[in-house]
């Protein structure tokens, strides 16, 4: 009994270390696709969207949801404790496993902003940073969209909005579209402090990279000095030694 449960062992800790990093290599892509998904939940609800760009959206909608039930499948397949698993992941299985009815839209999209945010304490990562500004402008944009688009406004459809959230978050301000709401403006508000934030945060990142290489490298040339010293003493000694 106890030769099968060391056999079993090996085998548990190739399966969580495979699990792992299949979780490493999915968990930003899927983050991406959390945010994209929003936008393609609000509009069929918010927006005046033709029978082929509903389509369209739905299409997506499909193909983005498969992919999720892709991941899971795959993650429940490998994970060595599979209830546990599913205990501690109760969010993605919420996710693959709510239906397409329309009533339960809302709920999917509260349940895929949830997903969206979940990493939110990685924030320090430069990597993570990249995909919550991916996800800020997506957000900023889909709302945007939601409450413009009235007589007179610049904002007329999601791409509309989706290339000012990119121009505002990047600080350029064309100017060439701007938001006439107050909710759509309050939106450019938060949006502007976001950018900030969010390059502060990559410049910072970049700073830091660049300094821990500077370290490294002082590192490696102070070992460099100390091997010499000791070298050049060996050398002394052995000098002496044959004076």
């Amino acid at each position: 009994m106890k030769k099968l449960t060391s056999l079993h062992k090996p085998d548990v800790s190739r399966r969580e270390a495979l699990l792992l990093r299949i979780e490493r290599l999915t968990e930003l892509p899927l983050m991406v696709l959390a945010f994209v998904m929003i936008p393609l939940l609000v509009g069929p609800i918010l927006w005046r969207l033709s029978p082929q760009e509903e389509a369209i959206f739905l299409s997506l909608d499909y193909f983005i949801w498969a992919l999720f039930v892709v991941d899971m499948g795959i993650k429940i397949i490998v994970a060595p404790h599979r209830l546990a698993y599913l205990r501690r992941h109760w969010l993605e299985v919420l996710v693959v496993v709510v239906p397409f009815f329309r009533p339960l839209r809302l709920l999917r999209i509260f349940l895929f902003g949830s997903r969206a945010w979940v990493g939110m304490r990685r924030l320090v990562h430069v990597d993570f940073l990249l995909v919550y500004g991916v996800g800020l402008v997506i957000i900023a944009a889909t709302v945007v969209a939601s409450v413009e688009g009235g007589e007179g406004a610049s904002i007329q459809s999601f791409p509309d909005a989706l290339w000012w959230a990119v121009v505002t978050i990047t600080t350029v301000g064309y100017g060439d579209m701007v938001p006439v709401t107050a909710a759509g403006r309050t939106i450019a508000f938060i949006l502007m402090l976001g950018g900030i934030a969010f390059f502060s945060g990559v410049t910072a990142n970049l700073a830091s990279f660049m300094v821990r290489g500077q370290d490294s490298h002082k590192q490696a040339l102070s070992q460099l000095v100390t091997e010499v010293e000791g070298l050049r003493q060996e050398v002394i000694r052995l000098r002496q030694g044959q004076g």
